[in-house]
């Protein structure tokens, strides 16, 4: 019995050795992807925050009780449409006496113009007549547009928002009656970091994404950069233009900003897949004819999925995309079908 184990023993030993696992340099399955050659377009990346083109809390000059409200909260306006209106008929009895000083004025002046004439009243006489003329006319103009006051009209196309005050309440050039806003065209607030002020000028393009659309993009145009820079942040204020057609975008809105920054005509690029850290920088597995080839890269730009080479390649080089952590230098390769 003891025999028989020990032959058993030394059969299992025997297979092991016969059929114990792939050889130790079996070639890798890898995917090879080739150095690519073309434009790279250099993008900024920046936050910034959406306001209306215009916007406006308003207040009336005058104080007064509210008489009448004609507009509707949400809805759109036209410039000068009616708003509201405040009680002007104190204002309105103050122009009916500025009128009649002033006819009463009016037919003083004529007759003084007709005694001077005839030499019944002095040259100083007919001054102060016609002195006082001009007195009640200034009034009379400045009661009239005192009484447009009592009256609010919409300074500019927009839409309204949320109405602060009723019918009956007495308020003052302090109290806010509602705010306005001009939702066409939007102005987008972001800043840049001092190194790219010289490459940010107006008229350029950009494309913005806001969270309440999702991945949809937005296309505006820059139209100021603030000529002096933030000595605290070192960076410079930008404003554009977003045009809003259909008013998805609000005043308030959280941007993600993407501006084309500069572009370079024959850039190399690989997945950024590819690289891997090495001895404080990067590399990649070059297919050296079947066997692999460690090479130390020098990275540039970045954009989502690619990276740009700016030594260590040359364009229509074979690298490993997968795999990496299986290979070192010199180990045989088994190329594999691409990726989705």
């Amino acid at each position: 019995m003891k025999n028989f184990f020990l032959l058993f023993f030394l059969l299992a030993m025997a297979s092991c050795k016969r059929g114990g696992g792939p050889p130790k340099d079996a070639p890798v399955p890898v995917e090879l992807v080739a150095v690519q050659v073309g434009p790279l377009k250099e993008t900024l990346q920046a936050t910034g925050t959406l306001l209306a083109e215009e916007s406006v809390d308003l207040k009336p000059e005058v104080e007064g009780e509210v008489t009448s409200i004609r507009m509707t909260e949400g809805n759109s306006v036209r410039k000068g449409d009616l708003i509201l209106q405040i009680d002007e008929s104190k204002q309105q009895a103050i122009v009916d006496e500025s009128e009649a000083d002033f006819r009463l004025s009016d037919e003083n002046r004529k007759r003084a113009d007709i005694l001077l004439a005839d030499g019944t009243i002095s040259q100083q006489e007919h001054d102060q007549v016609h002195s006082a003329f001009r007195r009640a006319e200034a009034a009379l103009n400045l009661a009239r547009k005192r009484l447009t006051e009592y009256t609010l009209t919409a300074p500019f196309d927009g839409i309204l928002g949320r109405r602060y005050v009723s019918i009956g309440q007495y308020v003052s050039s302090q109290t806010v009656l509602v705010s306005l806003y001009a939702l066409d065209r939007m102005k987008l607030d972001f800043s840049v970091p001092e190194r790219y002020s010289a490459r940010v000028k107006p008229g350029q393009t950009l494309q913005l994404t806001v969270a309440a659309h999702g991945e949809e993009k937005f296309s505006g145009e820059i139209y100021l950069v603030e000529p002096r820079v933030d000595v605290e942040t070192r960076t410079v204020q930008v404003r554009a233009y977003v045009p809003n057609p259909d008013h998805d975008l609000k005043p308030g809105m959280f941007a993600n900003v993407m501006l084309s920054v500069g572009s370079r005509e024959a850039a190399l690029t690989i997945p950024e897949d590819c690289i891997f850290p090495q001895a404080g920088g990067f590399a990649v597995y070059r297919d050296a004819g079947g066997v692999a080839e460690l090479v130390a890269v020098e990275t540039g730009l970045r954009i989502p999925g690619r990276v740009e080479i700016l030594s260590g390649l040359k364009a229509g080089d074979l690298v490993a995309r997968s795999g990496n952590l299986r290979l070192s230098p010199g180990r045989k390769l088994l190329p594999q079908p691409s990726s989705p």
